[in-house]
């Protein structure tokens, strides 16, 4: 990866956000038009007075990351990437690094050039690059939005790496869409290049696509927060809606349904008749080899659901793993009268376990693993309370 020659208009943009950050370091308004709206954002989530007095990244035990690198699943992974990686560093004068889904780094790789920059800022294995930890920088705003981002010079809140221009991309593993790491590839300011970033994105994605595929929960696996998908032996199977409708329903009342309580649950006072849901129920029941039973209507084949699993650890107290399975509401586009009633007491028991919840750390964790909105409201709100 070649960088760009040193440019008037690089420097310039380098010179105008520094004068943004200092205005913003120092309390004083900024102007929005002259940062992306990701940094902004960012920015307002990190704490600038205490990210803008650190030398250096937090450090935790080097000894622990290269044990838990080594039991990360991207180890294996990645291997067939690593030594193109170390080319591309040696080539580029770059520092590369691979994050767990905290933001820990577990494994990285310098040039000469970069060595030295990299160790004083903790750009390390233990370094901890959440933006928590460090502010805004490329490892840390990949981790909060799950995508690939380009932090360039003074976008950085850390005055460590001012000079330096980072690209990072997150590592998601395909078959569960769990956030498994991040990638980063980092050099000076002056290298910057606009195909940075969608190297590095190759590269992730070349990496996620060597992921182990997991065990399956059960022989069906239904993934109906946020956005819905079902997994039947392991495999994805394409379902509409109502399809999705049908079998959340028969999860949530294991004992089974009669025609007419079914009909009810799914379609409530609709004119639809129950010839148009018998139709439906044969359909899948093909799809799932025979495994829906009638009289009453019921899954005869092992199934695991996220929002039974929610709802179970919020009975239990669990927040942490509760935090972790909310990924947005319970099948948000379905009108059915039961699943209604279902999202409502799941966002009731869900918002009371938020409001609960002090500790900001522990949402920031989970904005990370999580695209649930009302977790990163609830960490927006503490961040805000201790803002300066």
């Amino acid at each position: 990866m070649i960088g760009l020659a040193t440019s008037p208009l690089l420097k310039q943009r380098r010179d105008l956000t520094a004068m943004q950050w200092q205005r913003f370091v120092g309390k004083e308004s900024i102007d929005l038009a002259k940062l992306k709206i990701n940094i902004t954002q960012s920015w307002q989530r990190s704490h600038p007075v205490r990210h803008a007095n650190s030398y250096a990244a937090p450090l935790t035990d080097p000894y622990e990351a290269h044990y838990l690198w080594h039991q990360s699943p991207i180890h294996q992974a990645a291997q067939s990437e690593l030594g193109r990686l170390i080319d591309m560093v040696s080539e580029g004068e770059l520092v590369a690094a691979i994050s767990d889904p905290s933001g820990r780094l577990l494994w990285t790789a310098s040039s000469r050039a970069m060595q030295e920059l990299a160790e004083s800022a903790n750009f390390v294995v233990g370094g901890r690059w959440n933006e928590d930890a460090a502010g805004t920088n490329a490892v840390g705003l990949s981790l909060a939005l799950r995508d690939s981002v380009t932090v360039f010079s003074t976008e950085h809140i850390m005055p460590c790496v001012h000079d330096w221009v980072c690209y990072a991309a997150p590592i998601i593993n395909p078959y569960t869409q769990e956030l498994a790491g991040v990638l980063d590839l980092s050099a000076t300011w002056d290298k910057y290049t606009p195909l940075g970033q969608s190297a590095v994105t190759e590269l992730a994605r070349a990496i996620a696509g060597r992921l182990p595929r997991p065990m399956p929960k059960a022989e069906l696996e239904l993934y109906l927060l946020g956005q819905p998908r079902a997994l039947l032996h392991g495999k994805p199977i394409h379902l509409s809606l109502k399809q999705l409708e049908i079998l959340a329903l028969l999860a949530l009342n294991p004992r089974g349904l009669s025609l007419d309580a079914f009909h009810a649950a799914l379609y409530g006072d609709s004119a639809t008749t129950t010839s148009t849901l018998k139709s439906e129920l044969s359909t899948l029941r093909q799809l799932l080899g025979g495994k829906i039973s009638s009289r009453p209507y019921q899954l005869t084949l092992a199934t695991w659901t996220d929002c039974g699993e929610l709802w179970s650890q919020l009975q239990h107290n669990n927040t942490d793993r509760a935090f972790e399975l909310y990924q947005g509401t319970l099948l948000p586009a379905s009108n059915s009268p039961e699943i209604e009633q279902w999202r409502y007491c799941i966002e009731a028991v869900m918002g009371k376990a938020l409001n609960n919840c002090k500790d900001s750390s522990l949402l920031l964790k989970q904005c990370q693993l999580s695209s649930g909105e009302a977790i990163r409201e609830r960490f927006l709100e503490l961040s805000a309370r201790n803002y300066y």
